[in-house]
């Protein structure tokens, strides 16, 4: 297992900037991120500078995020807007099979607010039909599939069934460890399904989903260790922490503290009880 980070960790600094200080500051593997345009991955041009680049830096891409909002629409009852949603989504599906990235993150953003009845659960028959067609578009691409956790109890439930349901090989769970502390219920769902885990979103916060490095909110990471270490997870630790909302506003120092901290994690080695960068 590596320490791994997403590619735009700051939105602001594009990825032929990116690519130097993040292998600078150690890393080895990194994501692309949800904003297809940052870097450019729908297109043939975006996706031979995004290999040449990752290529230059040595690096490898652990993951592709499906863009949003644009990918979001997975649940619309607009048929349209649905089917624009599913292909935004296979084509984060065929940048990750030309990029040799292993697995496509999806959200599974639904109605919320929507009460139990007729038009709710027309929305999860649609976007179960969406699943299915990006599950069959995954396996024919040789790409994993990983669903998300969000950040409210009724989007997990569906995910839940979604899970159970859709048992193949090359679809699974991607654990999001700032959407589930939002819930305050740290660490059920990694533990419910920690055994179809592909990859995870590492990130902190204080109650709101605002993307910190860990140790800079609240989560208890020790606790996170004795769960996640129990498991049969082959994969990299990946931050999915970003510069907006950290205390470390400058890029390379952000990128040195997110290194440190995840070789924390993995090592387990003076794990602190408290950040000891507070001041």
């Amino acid at each position: 297992m590596k320490p791994a980070i997403c590619a735009p960790f700051d939105y602001e600094t594009p990825l032929d900037r990116a690519i130097p200080m993040i292998r600078t500051a150690g890393f080895e593997v990194i994501s692309i991120g949800g904003r297809p345009r940052h870097p450019d991955y729908t297109s043939a041009a975006g996706r031979k500078t995004i290999r040449k680049l990752v290529k230059s830096g040595g690096l490898d891409i652990e993951s592709v995020h499906a863009p949003f909002p644009e990918g979001d629409r997975l649940f619309s009852l607009d048929e349209a807007e649905r089917l624009e949603s599913i292909r935004q989504c296979q084509a984060a599906l065929d940048a990750a099979a030309e990029l040799e990235g292993r697995t496509v993150v999806i959200h599974l953003i639904q109605p919320y607010g929507i009460p139990p009845g007729e038009t709710r659960d027309r929305m999860v028959e649609a976007g179960r039909q969406s699943v299915e067609a990006l599950a069959d578009h995954a396996g024919s691409r040789g790409v994993k599939l990983a669903l998300e956790n969000g950040q409210r109890a009724d989007y997990d439930a569906v995910l839940r069934d979604f899970l159970l349901e859709f048992k193949a090989d090359h679809v699974g769970f991607c654990y999001d460890s700032g959407h589930e502390n939002v819930q305050g219920t740290c660490f059920k769902i990694l533990e419910e399904f920690g055994s179809r885990l592909l990859t995870v979103h590492i990130h902190d916060n204080l109650g709101s989903d605002t993307h910190l490095l860990p140790y800079e909110g609240n989560i208890d990471w020790a606790k996170f260790r004795r769960v996640f270490f129990s498991l049969s997870y082959s994969g990299h630790l990946l931050l999915e922490s970003g510069l907006a909302n950290s205390r470390f506003q400058e890029p390379e120092r952000f990128l040195a503290e997110a290194r440190e901290r995840a070789e924390r994690i993995i090592n387990g080695s003076g794990i602190p009880t408290a950040d000891p960068h507070q001041e």
